[in-house]
């Protein structure tokens, strides 16, 4: 008997690395044994470049909790929601990788690649302005065409196109300041987003913030472990006691074996019930003629999600574009799978990629392969 239904959202990095077997293990199990207890366990994933609360962002989580009202077949059984702020770094050997620890006892690997891409956001975006501006993108704005010829003309693009009023380099897309305090930052601009929206206010959203560190694979929390979500603390002492800690390896094996190199992208919903990563993964390697054990293999796919994803009249938001960018021009990944529950859902997502005027650019002058998938069709050839 269902006494209680929790609804958790993880906003997370697109970076390959960021998913491991373990993890899918985890949220699995402890799932289950909190349905044993009565608990309905309802899992999102929100993967952005950088892990940054954007405005698409909370509309996003927004999406994510009215959908889980309308789909609640009980309005006796109570609803509790949960979003999960997490990004991820190197930290060295001295750092204290407690699973709640401070900031102030934590110290960043500088230079890591196993460091967050987006402590170099700004950088991408003047790439992103350059990108622009070279290949004079056109936009049809109120009727009259609109050549992107510079950079006051880039504000207008932001500004007519994605309602952003300024420049796009170090305003609209911006790098993490710093690693260490960036979740913790994140969860208050999202606090403030709730307490200025009556339908998120009444929710009473409980948020936690981390960082995954990638020497030891494991979640470190950075919020005195404040408020207590037993669900997520389960699943971060699962992850850990069935990760191997590396902390001890020299750093440059470390940096050898973990870089981030994917074979492709994904771009899905933010409900894995809806795309799940592994089955993109089985199927891309299928395709490439890879040949894996069926778990899901970490560094394979350079992963974003959404809820609103398959709004085809709706813009992508700043670091998705800023991430799809990066991942095509940085990490040569010109295969993109783009992945919906059904066929029609992932003609929607395409169709969203094909409206907004900076992903088309970037599909068009980088010769983007878009392979299109679906959750049913991949599901039912098992």
């Amino acid at each position: 008997m269902i006494k209680e239904k929790q609804v958790h959202v993880l906003v997370g990095c697109a970076d390959a690395r960021d998913l491991s077997q373990v993890q899918l293990d985890a949220i699995e199990t402890i799932s289950e044994s909190f349905l044993a207890e009565g608990i309905a366990i309802e899992y999102h994933v929100i993967r952005t470049a950088g892990s940054f609360v954007t405005p698409d962002v909370v509309m996003d989580l927004k999406r994510t909790f009215e959908q889980a009202q309308r789909n609640s077949n009980d309005s006796n059984i109570p609803l509790r929601y949960f979003v999960h702020l997490q990004t991820h770094g190197h930290l060295t050997q001295d750092s204290n990788d407690d699973y709640i620890s401070h900031v102030h006892d934590l110290r960043i690997v500088e230079g890591s690649p196993l460091n967050c891409g987006m402590l170099h956001a700004s950088s991408v975006g003047v790439e992103i302005e350059k990108f622009l501006i070279e290949h004079q993108l056109k936009l049809v704005i109120k009727g009259e065409t609109l050549i992107i010829d510079n950079d006051t003309k880039i504000k207008s693009l932001l500004r007519e196109h994605y309602a952003y009023d300024g420049y796009l380099a170090g305003d609209w897309i911006f790098s993490i300041d710093l690693l260490r305090t960036h979740t913790r930052h994140q969860r208050t601009i999202l606090e403030k987003a709730i307490a200025t929206d009556p339908e998120l206010k009444v929710l009473q959203i409980q948020i936690s913030s981390g960082i995954m560190d990638y020497a030891i694979h494991s979640l470190i929390r950075v919020d005195d472990g404040i408020p207590q979500v037993p669900f997520w603390d389960s699943v971060q002492t699962y992850v850990r006691s069935h990760s191997e800690n590396e902390r001890n390896k020299a750093e440059i094996l470390i940096h050898q074996s973990q870089k981030q190199k994917p074979l492709a992208g994904l771009i899905c919903m933010s409900d894995p019930r809806q795309s799940s990563r592994l089955l993109a993964a089985n199927y891309y390697l299928g395709k490439k003629g890879i040949s894996n054990s069926g778990d899901y293999l970490p560094n394979t796919l350079f992963n974003m999600t959404g809820s609103s994803f398959d709004i085809p009249q709706t813009p992508f938001g700043p670091y998705v574009i800023a991430g799809f960018f990066y991942s095509v021009k940085h990490l040569n990944l010109i295969d993109q799978l783009i992945m919906g529950y059904d066929e029609e859902q992932t003609n929607r997502i395409l169709q969203k990629i094909k409206n907004d005027p900076i992903m088309n650019l970037i599909v068009e002058k980088f010769n983007v392969n878009l392979i299109t998938i679906n959750q049913l069709s991949l599901s039912s050839k098992g």
